[in-house]
């Protein structure tokens, strides 16, 4: 009994327990001002996730988000999607310049008519793994530039974007993996 209670106490006196990190960057409208209405841009892709034996698993049916860049956007990217950390509440007028879309049976996704800029890109793929039912997978991801009239192609995957991994698959174009 006397352990259990040592460990608790370890984990919340030394940060470890899962909290909410303060935010620390600003909401600046101005910063979101040219992501506002449309353009002629297009960001396409797949996004999935090499298991451990070698396949591959699909954001099949899941809502991917396009995120502009920015200052408040990064730290979300940075802290939440990378680090795996929770953030406290966003700020509520950020939505107004998110875009969401569902991916296909494949993964592969489009959003259409966005104006030109810097964005990141985000797709769950999760999957239920063995007899004890384990939830495997998370949050796949990428950043992207794309110019008016211009269609980007991405590859959203858990691997750090501008690995060789993911350089090669761009190359590729974003067919089914390992077809």
């Amino acid at each position: 009994m006397r352990l259990p209670i040592l460990l608790i106490a370890c984990l919340v006196s030394t940060g470890c327990a899962n909290s909410l990190v303060e935010r620390q960057a600003q909401f600046v409208e101005l910063e979101y001002a040219p992501y506002a209405g449309e353009g002629t841009a297009r960001v396409c892709g797949v996004a999935y996730i090499k298991t451990q034996r070698g396949g591959f698993k699909y954001g099949a049916g899941n809502e991917t988000y396009l995120n502009p860049v920015t200052s408040y956007s990064t730290e979300w990217y940075t802290e939440s999607v990378i680090g795996g950390r929770s953030l406290t509440k966003a700020n509520p007028k950020v939505l107004a310049y998110n875009r969401a879309t569902r991916a296909d049976s494949d993964g592969r996704f489009c959003f259409e008519n966005i104006p030109s800029g810097d964005y990141y890109l985000t797709c769950p793929v999760e999957w239920v793994y063995g007899a004890n039912s384990a939830i495997k997978g998370g949050m796949t991801y990428a950043q992207v530039t794309v110019k008016d009239g211009e269609t980007v192609n991405a590859v959203l995957t858990r691997r750090t974007p501008g690995s060789r991994e993911s350089r090669s698959a761009l190359r590729k174009g974003i067919s089914r993996p390992g077809s």
